[in-house]
């Protein structure tokens, strides 16, 4: 797998669920926690860490930027 795709297995699906996750954060009110639980993490406390060291920036952050709010 990691030949073929670049990374290992574990990491490319933490990318992925990372992904969906800033799609939903940017076009819908979900709540965070909800969005968390439902890709797989554990907590939403584990989700914003993660989130955090792949964007930059926390779930709220995000959704506040994407939808052009002053953070």
């Amino acid at each position: 797998f990691a030949d073929e795709v670049g990374e290992a297995p574990a990491e490319w699906m933490r990318r992925m669920r990372l992904d969906r996750a800033r799609r939903r954060l940017a076009i819908g009110n979900e709540a965070i926690t909800a969005i968390a639980l439902d890709l797989g993490f554990p907590s939403s406390q584990y989700f914003a860490t993660v989130f955090r060291r792949y964007t930059g920036t926390t779930p709220r952050a995000y959704r506040e930027q994407s939808r052009g709010a002053p953070t």
